[in-house]
C-alpha cells in the first residue's frame, strides 16, 4: 500500500493541486490540519480517498507531529509513503516514472525541489536553489523523525533520518509554491526569525529574500545573487 502523507496549516491556496496530483500514486492520503483556521480542512474533507485528522496537539512541534501521522500510516500497512509538504505539488505526468522508481532496491526517493518565484513559471537557480533535492518518497522501516534544538523542533525533513542514507537521487520534480509571492517570503521570514532566531546554519534565513528585503545583488551563504529562470512545468 501508498500511502500519503501530508502535515498542513492554512494551505488553501494550494492543497487540492497539492492531493490531486500524488493521489494517482497513493491509495490514500492522510492529512493532519494543525489548527488551519481557513478553508484548509473542508477542501481535504472534501477530496475522496483522503482521510483527515485534526491534530490533537498545542503548540509547534513538527517531528512530534511527523512521528504521530506516521504511526497511523504503520496502522494502515503503508508499504510506500509519498511525504511533501501542503505547498508542494508533484509535477504533471511523473506519477507513473515515480510509482516505477519504488520496484528498485531504494529504502528511499530525494526528488527536485524547483521554487516557483514570482510566478508559475519562474523558478530560482541560484545557491541552494539552483539543484536543491528533498528525500520525500520512502519505505517505512519503524524509524522515527528525530527532534532538533530550535523552538519548533522543525528541519526534522519528510522522510527520518536514518532512512535517508540508502536513497536514489532523482530529476522527477516538486513544484514548491510557498515562497512564490513576496508577501509570503517576508512573512515566512519573519516566522522562522520568530521561532529559530539566530540560527547561524540556516543563515539567518537571509537567503529567503534576496531581492525583497535585501538587494538582488546579495551574496549570502545559502543564495544570491538571485537568479531565475523561465520554464514551462505546471501545464
Amino acid at each position: 500500500m501508498i500511502l500519503g502523507l501530508l502535515r498542513i496549516r492554512n494551505e488553501s491556496r494550494w492543497i487540492s493541486r497539492c492531493i490531486h496530483s500524488i493521489l494517482p500514486l497513493c491509495d490514500k492520503v492522510l492529512v493532519m490540519d494543525d489548527h488551519s483556521d481557513d478553508d484548509t480542512l473542508n477542501i481535504c474533507a472534501g477530496i475522496p480517498n483522503v482521510e483527515v485528522h485534526a491534530s490533537p496537539f498545542e503548540g509547534l512541534n513538527e517531528a512530534r507531529d511527523k512521528n504521530w501521522l506516521l504511526d497511523k500510516a504503520m496502522k494502515q500497512g503503508a508499504e510506500w509513503i509519498v511525504a511533501i509538504d501542503g505547498d508542494e505539488m508533484l509535477a504533471p505526468g511523473y506519477a507513473n516514472a515515480l510509482r516505477n522508481e519504488m520496484k528498485a532496491p531504494y529504502s528511499c526517493l530525494s526528488l527536485r525541489v524547483l521554487y516557483l518565484w514570482n510566478d508559475e513559471n519562474t523558478v530560482r537557480m541560484d545557491g541552494v536553489y539552483s539543484d536543491f533535492h528533498r528525500e520525500s518518497v520512502f519505505r517505512p522501516n519503524g524509524s522515527r523523525f528525530e527532534a532538533h534544538g530550535n523552538g519548533a523542533h522543525f528541519h526534522c525533513g519528510n522522510v527520518p533520518s536514518a532512512i535517508r542514507q540508502r536513497r536514489r537521487v532523482l530529476d522527477i520534480p516538486l513544484l514548491h509554491f510557498g515562497y512564490m509571492h513576496k508577501e509570503d517570503r517576508v512573512r515566512k521570514y519573519a516566522w522562522y526569525n520568530k521561532h529559530d532566531g539566530g540560527n547561524a546554519r540556516e543563515d539567518y534565513y537571509r537567503h529567503m529574500v534576496v531581492g525583497d528585503l535585501f538587494p538582488s545583488a546579495s551574496r549570502f551563504m545559502h543564495g544570491g545573487p538571485l537568479r531565475l529562470e523561465r520554464v514551462n512545468v505546471t501545464a
